[in-house]
């Protein structure tokens, strides 16, 4: 017991060592850099890490109905390491020091906001559901710039400075919700759905205890899966837009779509539904997806891997 209390202490000593680090190297470069710095990083992890990028290139063969070894499966898993790595920096950088807005723009493209004026037309406020793919952080300063009200559901890792989402969310005028907060902040998020606000939301982590959330094959794996997201769209009655990170380069591409159809007899059957939704943005553009964050990664392929990779063609060009 004492060893594994030491362990645990030890990785998270290491973890908030890697945060200030990370934050003193951001405030160096700049948000320009942060992309190509953060890209390199990863570059360095998809190298060093051996054990873990083989069982990974394991999964995600698995998941797209690959033979184990396959070269397209590595090139796609190196490039997800050099994005999600650059994004976080990205991210981290936007969050720190707020860039001029000419700026924030240039690195973002947004397709299908005709959607979401027509989603907030009907005056409940409009669920935006997102995956871990890209510096997502810049869709909602981006609408936020443009006027509408956002709040923006986050969760405070240990290894973070207190504050420093919420903070960072406040220079762009839009509402942090810790959902670290329970109760108080699914009131939190229904109250900003009632006065019309952008609900920025995800769910592809998972949680961290089965016993908080609802088991479900997801990305080729059962693992527990939040219900918040379903349940505060049946609470508040407001519809859920997808959000689809789709480009890298030259910019951010983030693409929403429209409205998801909900309304099942059950809570599990939304869960599932909108589980499902995340599954296919991922699977559209794995080599934008953050296949090496700890949650997922540790969990077992599922014996008969149902994935919708299975009935899909190749998601994208990046894996052929």
């Amino acid at each position: 017991m004492a060893d594994s209390s030491v362990r645990l202490a030890l990785r998270r000593a290491r973890r908030r060592a890697t945060f200030l680090v990370a934050r003193t190297l951001v405030r160096a470069i700049g948000f320009t850099q942060a992309m190509r710095v953060g890209g390199w990083a990863g570059e360095l992890q998809y190298r060093l890490d051996l054990a873990g990028r083989r069982r990974l290139q394991h999964d995600i063969a698995g998941v797209l109905g690959r033979p184990a070894g396959d070269a397209g499966v590595a090139a796609l898993l190196r490039e997800a390491y050099r994005a999600s790595n650059g994004a976080v920096l990205e991210t981290m950088a936007m969050l720190d020091r707020r860039p001029p807005d000419d700026v924030l723009a240039a690195h973002a493209e947004i397709e299908g906001l005709d959607h979401l004026r027509d989603a907030l037309a009907g005056g409940r406020g409009a669920i935006l559901l997102a995956a871990h793919m890209g510096n997502a952080a810049l869709l909602p300063a981006r609408l936020a710039a443009l006027g509408w009200p956002v709040a923006v559901v986050y969760r405070e890792a240990r290894m973070m400075s207190a504050g420093f989402f919420q903070q960072g969310l406040e220079r762009y005028g839009i509402e942090g919700i810790l959902a670290n907060a329970g109760i108080r902040a699914y009131a939190r998020m229904v109250a900003a759905l009632k006065k019309g606000a952008v609900v920025f939301i995800m769910l592809d982590q998972g949680v961290k205890h089965a016993k908080d959330g609802m088991l479900q094959r997801f990305v080729g794996k059962d693992m527990p899966m939040p219900a918040g997201p379903a349940q505060l769209a049946r609470t508040a009655r407001a519809p859920v837009l997808p959000v689809l990170t789709s480009a890298a380069s030259p910019r951010w591409r983030f693409e929403i779509g429209a409205p998801v159809a909900l309304g099942g007899a059950r809570l599990e059957d939304d869960v599932a539904t909108l589980c499902g939704v995340s599954e296919r943005q991922i699977l559209q553009h794995p080599q934008l997806w953050s296949w090496h964050h700890r949650r997922w990664r540790r969990f077992p392929l599922a014996a008969a891997t149902t994935s919708a990779s299975a009935n899909e063609p190749t998601p994208s060009a990046a894996v052929r």
